[in-house]
């Protein structure tokens, strides 16, 4: 009898077993992936000179050929070069002086940008009106900014951004002259990258959010490698709890390295920048998959940015223009020992 029961049992127990491991399958393999953010950042963005009363009537003018990142992003960010305002005057005279009308406030708002840097050496161009003026506008439209205020306190304050349940930090320093931009306690400007307040800064950004982006307005103009400061203050920046740095001003791409955690983009390049020059030609769009833990993936996009032929049109490279791109860009990075997965039309570094 006892061998009877054992046989009719032995089905039963082995069809727990499975129950069991069916049970443990679905939920080790069946739980919710880890949330993502899709951050894009890219470089310089003046939108004056000739291309200013082109955007009056159509503001969505120059992203044309970038809808798919305008649309697909969840925070968008670039470095804003030129107060949006019609107050003040010439704050310090120096031979490039940029403002835009507010209405070009509205060419942001239609290419999705949703934060911007202040920090550079152009927002300052026409004094503490204009950039009080530009805070107002940018404000009012729901674009977040950090980089600059009407003194040194407000200029350090991170942008704090959420979506998809992560909080990003955003914060943002000027390396560049004039010094006279730069903010005081009682002087409105722009935060100066002093490592001092770098660490400090990172440091509270990181009680606040999961991810730390800094901006960085450094180095000089035209010029490919980077500077051994760079490399200073990108580092303390990371450690100090930054996940991602990104770099701006020379107009051309300069070099990426992997630090630890994190990321350094030592400069994007021009993005939408309203001037014609035969020495400024690629730039770079760079897209990162953020999780609460940090980088997941990051991908460079080489972009054409030579205005005598995409008319402050950027335009995405393919073929062989997007090989000769991301080549420049992997020996620009071979010295920090940076090897891309180069696709198609992409450079691309898993974390």
């Amino acid at each position: 009898m006892r061998a009877n029961l054992t046989f009719v049992c032995r089905p039963y127990a082995v069809l727990f077993t499975l129950l069991l491991c069916l049970i443990l399958v679905v939920s080790v393999f069946g739980q919710n992936p880890e949330t993502e953010v899709v951050l894009t950042l890219a470089g310089d963005l003046y939108l004056g000179g000739p291309l200013e009363k082109i955007l009056f009537s159509d503001p969505v003018y120059p992203f044309r050929y970038l809808q798919t990142f305008c649309q697909e992003s969840d925070l968008f960010f670039a470095n804003l070069e030129t107060p949006i305002s019609t107050r003040g005057e010439v704050y310090v005279e120096k031979t490039f002086t940029f403002r835009c009308a507010p209405p070009v406030v509205k060419t942001l708002k239609a290419g999705n940008l949703n934060v911007v840097s202040l920090a550079n050496n152009h927002i300052m161009d026409y004094g503490p009106e204009a950039l009080a003026e530009t805070i107002a506008l940018l404000e009012q439209h729901n674009i977040a900014h950090t980089g600059a205020g009407p003194n040194l306190a407000a200029a350090r304050t991170p942008a704090i951004l959420e979506k998809n349940g992560i909080r990003i930090a955003f914060l943002a320093y000027n390396n560049t002259l004039p010094l006279e931009f730069n903010a005081t306690a009682t002087r409105a400007g722009t935060a100066p990258g002093d490592s001092r307040y770098l660490t400090v800064d990172v440091k509270k950004a990181r009680e606040l959010a999961d991810i730390v982006v800094v901006s960085f307005h450094w180095s000089a103009e035209l010029l490919k490698e980077r500077k051994a400061y760079q490399a200073d203050l990108a580092k303390v920046a990371i450690n100090a709890g930054a996940h991602l740095v990104v770099g701006h001003h020379p107009h051309v791409i300069q070099g990426v390295e992997v630090y630890k955690h994190g990321l350094i983009a030592y400069s994007l390049g021009n993005f939408i920048f309203a001037s014609y020059s035969r020495k400024v030609q690629d730039g770079l769009i760079l897209q990162v998959r953020l999780t609460p833990s940090g980088i997941k993936e990051a991908a460079f996009y080489p972009i054409n940015i030579n205005n005598y032929q995409v008319h402050f049109q950027p335009q995405p490279y393919t073929g062989a223009d997007a090989e000769r791109v991301l080549q420049e860009l992997q020996a620009l990075s071979a010295p920090f020992n940076t090897t891309f997965q180069i696709l198609s039309d992409r450079a691309v570094l898993h974390f």
